[in-house]
């Protein structure tokens, strides 16, 4: 059987029949076995990003995770209530596939575009799917990702963490199932121009002179330029991104819009790009706890408060993933809500503050428990390389 797939997921022992080259830039023989990962990296070093398979000749790809059953295309799937209230390790496992593959897939695409290259838009359609997959299946576990995963790499971290949570979002506020992939989209596509503009101007806006800030503010032109001459790409997308940093008290920029001037969806993208920014460490600023990112949004008058609330009561106080200190001296990461007593979650702790050592993970329910949260954290407060421990360590034990 012939299969289109993308690069990404050619392995050694898949037949490839073509390579797919839609501009005819790319010449090399293609047919044959992928012997080894040294002919994949030749072949992403020419520039290709999709190849078609046989599978009757050669291994399969493997799904990126089990697929669900058919479900209406009028409405998204409601994910289960455990699916959004605890994680456990087939959820993560299958949450740092979709990670993995999407960081892939990005940072290829951020590349060419800051390189001056041509970015096809349309190679993050599929992905898109994939991610509100991710968010409908796994909400837990995609949250629980995109909280420890941060700080490696910014921008690309950030595009992938705002079409996360515009998924989530826009489905909690009862938009459809093409608003909502047109919301996730966005996400991925609306600060892309960050990746034209100056490295030395990324930092919090109101640290910018007024000729920095106009500079900065280009990066909106350059994320819209992406889609000029794309007519598949829904009007509604380069609305929002053109609208994003737009607030309802006319605050924002870059045309002063207010309130119902804004689109909803721009609206939700505004929510979302300030609860991504806060919570990455420099050169956007210092990466704030969990506890204090909320209360910042709420404080902010530019931003529909009810879309704040709303984020705050999917994500909870305590978000799934994120890191709090306990009164024992113990750092955790939250792995269950409780609907009961959102102050009360269930922790596997996993450090020792007084011995500045991990310890075997253990998992506290702090509604039973007279251990409790002293405070958020931020991901750099420690010397912890948390993704690296959370990928070979935590994941493997969170069922225990």
């Amino acid at each position: 059987m012939l299969q289109r797939i993308a690069i990404d997921e050619l392995k050694p022992g898949m037949y490839v029949n073509r390579v797919i080259d839609d501009k005819n830039k790319v010449k090399v023989r293609s047919k044959g076995v992928v012997r080894s990962a040294l002919v994949i990296d030749k072949l992403i070093a020419k520039g290709v990003d999709f190849v078609e398979i046989d599978t009757s000749k050669g291994a399969a790809p493997e799904p990126l995770e089990t697929p669900a059953p058919p479900v209406p295309k009028s409405a998204p799937a409601a994910p289960s209530a455990d699916s959004k209230e605890a994680i456990n390790s087939d959820g993560l496992e299958s949450a740092q596939s979709l990670f993995n593959k999407a960081k892939s897939v990005q940072q290829r695409f951020l590349q060419q575009l800051g390189s001056g290259k041509d970015a096809d838009v349309n190679k993050l359609t599929a992905l898109t799917e994939h991610i509100i997959d991710g968010v409908l299946e796994n909400q837990a576990a995609t949250v629980c990702l995109s909280m420890v995963q941060r700080g490696n790499d910014l921008l690309l971290e950030h595009s992938l963490n705002c079409s996360i949570y515009m998924a989530i979002l826009a489905e909690a506020a009862g938009f459809d199932k093409e608003a909502v992939e047109h919301a996730s989209l966005a996400g991925l596509l609306m600060d892309t121009g960050m990746a034209k503009i100056p490295r030395e101007l990324c930092i919090p806006f109101a640290q910018l002179s007024t000729t920095d800030a106009l500079i900065y503010q280009t990066h909106i032109d350059e994320s819209l330029a992406v889609l000029q001459g794309n007519s598949d790409i829904p009007q509604v997308i380069s609305t929002i991104i053109s609208q994003h940093h737009e607030r309802l008290d006319g605050t924002g920029y870059p045309h002063g819009l207010k309130g119902d001037e804004i689109h909803p969806l721009a609206q939700i993208a505004a929510v979302v790009d300030e609860y991504s920014q806060l919570g990455m460490p420099a050169p956007f600023g210092k990466a704030y706890p969990n506890s204090k990112v909320l209360k910042s949004l709420a404080q902010n008058k530019g931003l529909d408060q009810s879309l704040v609330n709303r984020l705050i009561g999917v994500l909870g106080v305590y978000p799934i993933g994120s890191l709090v200190k306990l009164q024992s001296g113990k750092l955790g990461i939250i792995s269950r809500k409780n609907p009961a007593s959102l102050l009360h979650p269930q922790v596997m702790t996993f450090y020792s503050i007084n011995s500045g050592n991990f310890q075997e993970i253990k998992r506290i329910d702090l509604a039973k428990s007279n251990d409790e949260i002293e405070s958020s954290i931020g991901p750099d407060e420690f010397s912890i390389n948390l993704p690296k421990f959370f990928s070979e360590v935590f994941i493997n034990q969170v069922d225990n």
